[in-house]
């Protein structure tokens, strides 16, 4: 069975906007970006269980080239994407903002 993919609209909006800024920084580099969250996306619906728990129901995946992580949750059919968080930022304070 394949799992449906959602996004929350904050994820959306982080993915936004870090794109917006590092385009704004080298054109180019925000695409790169996105092309590897598409990247990991691909992979989580293809191994969604392989990833270790991070905090209560969710899990994460950290980006290699970016300073990123995509958290996420595995429902019964879908998966959803919370968030496309900044690494440095105070995990903790991740929970503030659901």
């Amino acid at each position: 069975m394949s799992l449906k993919l959602e996004w929350r609209d904050r994820a959306i909006h982080e993915a936004q906007d870090a794109f917006d800024w590092y385009e704004a920084q080298a054109p180019g580099t925000g695409e790169r970006l996105i092309t590897e969250i598409d990247a990991h996306v691909v992979d989580l619906l293809a191994h969604a269980q392989g990833y270790p728990m991070w905090r209560g129901p969710f899990k994460k995946i950290n980006l290699k080239r970016f300073p990123y992580v995509i958290v996420f949750r595995i429902m019964k059919d879908a998966v959803i994407i919370y968030s496309v968080f900044h690494s440095k930022r105070n995990p903790s304070r991740w929970g503030e903002r659901r």
